[in-house]
């Protein structure tokens, strides 16, 4: 079985990591993003110092103030805009000397052309867009350490776009034979492939890159990006 890739980077005790949240879409989604997401964002300012950035060019202006954040959440599909590539590329080189990018959020939400653009133009990764229903899905135990293990829920109900093209030990949960759809146009079935995810988290150079398939933030989801940001234990 492949170890575990998560690692929670360390954090000297009583400080406060740097996380920057981006919000590079328009304005009605970012609107959106903070009413749908604000437990979310409570935990962010409970657990970090947040920086946000609602264009490419004050995200671009965040790295020139702090070149080493703890981490990146990326919340909604502006990052797939023509402007946004060059602080997109940016990002992808902040991963790959060892730092944390996540997709979440609102992202999930996006045309699934945008998504195919960020995944393979700019960061070179095999994700493609799969399938969209709620299912429970079970802890991937092969792809988590034990230090985080008994924070995750060992399964639970979401609501989630998966994507395929993805290895098992990236998905922190997977289907297993007793899943099945549970809401889904036009009607719930038998799930028929047990390689997607929607919780992914993968190495990426010498750091990590995430993804979010779930746009509702249920309380298993809220756990696993506090964890893949590396502020659910402190």
């Amino acid at each position: 079985m492949s170890a575990p890739i998560y690692s929670n980077p360390i954090v000297p005790p009583g400080d406060k990591p740097i996380i920057f949240v981006l919000t590079l879409a328009d304005e009605t989604t970012q609107n959106n993003f903070q009413s749908s997401h604000a437990r979310l964002l409570n935990e962010f300012f409970e657990r970090a110092t947040v920086r946000h950035a609602n264009t490419a060019e004050k995200a671009f202006s965040l790295f020139t103030q702090c070149s080493q954040p703890h981490a990146v959440f990326i919340a909604d599909g502006g990052v797939a805009r023509p402007s946004s590539e060059i602080i997109n590329q940016r990002l992808a080189l902040y991963a790959a000397c060892g730092g944390i990018v996540l997709f979440g959020g609102l992202f999930a939400a996006s045309r699934a052309d945008d998504l195919k653009k960020v995944f393979k133009q700019t960061w070179d990764l095999p994700w493609e867009p799969g399938s969209f229903h709620r299912t429970t899905l079970s802890l991937n135990e092969g792809a988590i350490t034990s230090t985080i293990k008994p924070a995750l829920q060992t399964s639970y109900s979401l609501k989630a776009l998966h994507l395929y093209g993805v290895q098992k030990n990236e998905s922190w949960y997977l289907p297993t034979q007793d899943s099945v759809i549970e809401e889904w146009v036009p009607r719930p079935g038998p799930i028929t492939d047990f390689s997607e995810s929607p919780i992914i988290y993968a190495c990426y150079g010498s750091g990590h890159v995430g993804f979010i398939g779930d746009t509702g933030a249920e309380e298993g989801t809220v756990r696993c990006i506090l964890a893949m940001l590396g502020i659910l234990i402190r």
